[in-house]
């Protein structure tokens, strides 16, 4: 799940993969924005299969809190 997890994120924001640690932060990284933020949700709810509720949506503000809340949907 990580892995399909990080592709995603890297695809989505347009940096390498690498780049994609628990340390992400939205408030860092120019590129989320409120319009990419609700664009990564879609493609994670589409490639996972999940759905967010819309406290989990505003709960993200880092790589990790995405894995976190996956963690408790699996």
């Amino acid at each position: 799940m990580d892995d399909r997890l990080r592709a995603i994120v890297a695809r989505v924001f347009d940096i390498r993969l690498e780049d994609v640690t628990d340390q992400l932060e939205r408030g860092k990284l120019e590129i989320w924005d409120s319009l990419n933020h609700l664009l990564l949700i879609s493609e994670i709810e589409n490639e996972m299969k999940v759905q967010f509720t819309t406290e989990e949506v505003l709960e993200i503000n880092t790589f990790k809190d995405i894995r976190e809340i996956l963690s408790k949907k699996k």
